[in-house]
């Protein structure tokens, strides 16, 4: 899985953009775009999902710790993506590429919060 997540989807993504941009294929154009926006809608999803798992439960969620080099690596990843987006136009979709990482971040600092008793 990292593999696939940490190498392969972003090669994929240079690819596609080297095959629409130096290569004039539409089609890639398209499909980056939809896999763009696609990522946007997972990530507002997950979100969503983790508050309504938090509201439900009552309690903290435990979520595993990364390192930091896979922090630093994911945020590469995004701002890169990011800049990529505003570089070709499509302004839009990365402000709502970055409403959607501070979401999911927001979210996971609900989720993972410990409610402290009142008289602690």
């Amino acid at each position: 899985m990292k593999l696939f997540s940490g190498f392969l989807l972003p090669a994929a993504e240079v690819g596609l953009g080297w095959f629409w941009l130096a290569g004039g294929h539409d089609v890639a154009g398209r499909l980056l775009t939809f896999y763009w926006w696609l990522i946007v809608a997972i990530t507002f999803a997950f979100a969503f999902v983790i508050v309504i798992a938090r509201l439900a439960s009552d309690r903290a969620i435990p979520i595993p710790g990364t390192t930091r080099a896979r922090r630093i690596r994911s945020r590469a990843v995004i701002f890169a993506r990011v800049i990529a987006q505003v570089a070709i136009g499509c302004t839009s979709l990365a402000v709502f590429s970055l409403a959607g990482w501070l979401f999911a971040m927001f979210a996971l600092l609900l989720a993972t919060d410990e409610k402290k008793p009142a008289g602690a």
